[in-house]
């Protein structure tokens, strides 16, 4: 299959009701505990009454990580997934239903956000950055949108550096269209995602493409043997 032909929308709006379970499965629940990283960063960094943008919002965990810590956010999910999205409403209304109000889901590209220039204090993005085509241009995106002095977080996979840890994880990633197909009935869309674990750039690499967009101070942590990295960086207060 050719990845760069492939349709990811479609994709993952037939996956969307067994992602969650699907998640689960792939990284036995690991996803869960990283996704408190990003989510502790956000926090942190996102003053009282915040805005925030969730990019690739997807079944909206994300939104539901931060704004059970903070009522006071109000919190903006966009995806160009109706799928994903529907799961996410749904999910809204069970778990969130005391802070609908603050909480705001939408169908958008990422590459071209339906929001002004200057709107958001912090911006989020959690394992989305790869399917997104070409993701220098969805940074540019970010940017735009981000208040001056705001940051960005971004959660993301990245290549071991320890052959033999790559090579066990490079093994596990020939897995998922397997595993995929038989919990989601959707190989095509595991194929893309591990295709895609081989072309993103990671790291320092990655660090340098946040400066070559405009932000300042992009450093990023190594969450173990360099499989998950966090990310941020901030939208100079001149711009």
């Amino acid at each position: 299959m050719d990845s760069k032909n492939y349709n990811i929308v479609d994709g993952f709006n037939t996956i969307a009701p067994a992602y969650d379970i699907a998640n689960d499965a792939f990284t036995l629940g690991i996803h869960r505990i990283l996704r408190k990283f990003l989510c502790r960063a956000a926090i942190k960094i996102s003053p009282k009454n915040a805005k925030i943008l969730d990019v690739a919002t997807g079944t909206g965990e994300v939104i539901l990580g931060i704004i059970s810590q903070r009522p006071d956010i109000h919190i903006t999910g966009i995806d160009a997934s109706e799928g994903m999205l529907k799961v996410a409403k749904e999910k809204v209304q069970k778990k969130a239903f005391l802070f609908k109000e603050n909480i705001e889901l939408k169908l958008a590209n990422a590459l071209s956000i339906p929001y002004p220039n200057n709107s958001f204090h912090t911006i989020t993005v959690c394992w989305g950055m790869r399917p997104l085509r070409p993701h220098s241009a969805a940074l540019r995106e970010i940017f735009r949108v981000l208040k001056p002095g705001g940051h960005v977080v971004i959660l993301e996979n990245g290549k071991p550096d320890f052959k033999f840890i790559r090579k066990i994880y490079h093994n596990y990633t020939k897995l998922i269209p397997i595993l995929g197909k038989k919990l989601s009935n959707l190989k095509s869309t595991h194929y893309f995602y591990k295709t895609s674990f081989d072309n993103f750039p990671s790291g320092s690499h990655f660090v340098a493409e946040l400066f070559d967009s405009g932000f300042i101070k992009a450093k990023f942590k190594n969450l173990g043997t360099n499989i998950v990295f966090l990310y941020s960086a901030q939208k100079p207060f001149d711009k």
